[in-house]
């Protein structure tokens, strides 16, 4: 299994030849690394793809996409996605869990500084 993906018209395409992906890279990645953002105010849950597999297992599935969430209660929570669907699928479900997060805890989290 190759390590280097390409994110094209929402397919997940594994690319072996680092050259292509290389190029595909320097040409196209900031076009589609962003696969969703939601601002909670006070938090925001981010969901990217990687382009590269972050897992050194080689009978598990490659972990091409990130869901990081940045302030709040639940700063520094990330989780590393196979699929494109399920980061899709994830991002809504932190979005959801910090939201509950933030509203069973009313007062601002350590470090806070609003």
């Amino acid at each position: 299994m190759s390590r280097y993906f390409i994110l094209r018209d929402g397919e997940v395409i594994e690319e072996p030849d680092y050259s292509t992906w290389s190029a595909w890279y320097e040409s196209s990645f900031k076009d589609v690394e962003l696969i969703a953002e939601d601002d909670l105010g006070g938090s925001v849950v981010t969901t990217r793809f990687l382009s590269m597999a972050m897992s050194l297992a080689q009978n598990s599935p490659p972990l091409i996409f990130e869901t990081v969430v940045k302030g709040g209660w639940m700063d520094n929570e990330k989780e590393r996605i196979a699929t494109l669907q399920e980061a899709m699928t994830g991002h809504e479900t932190w979005v959801r869990r910090v939201r509950e997060a933030n509203e069973e805890n009313q007062l601002p989290p350590p470090g806070a500084s609003w």
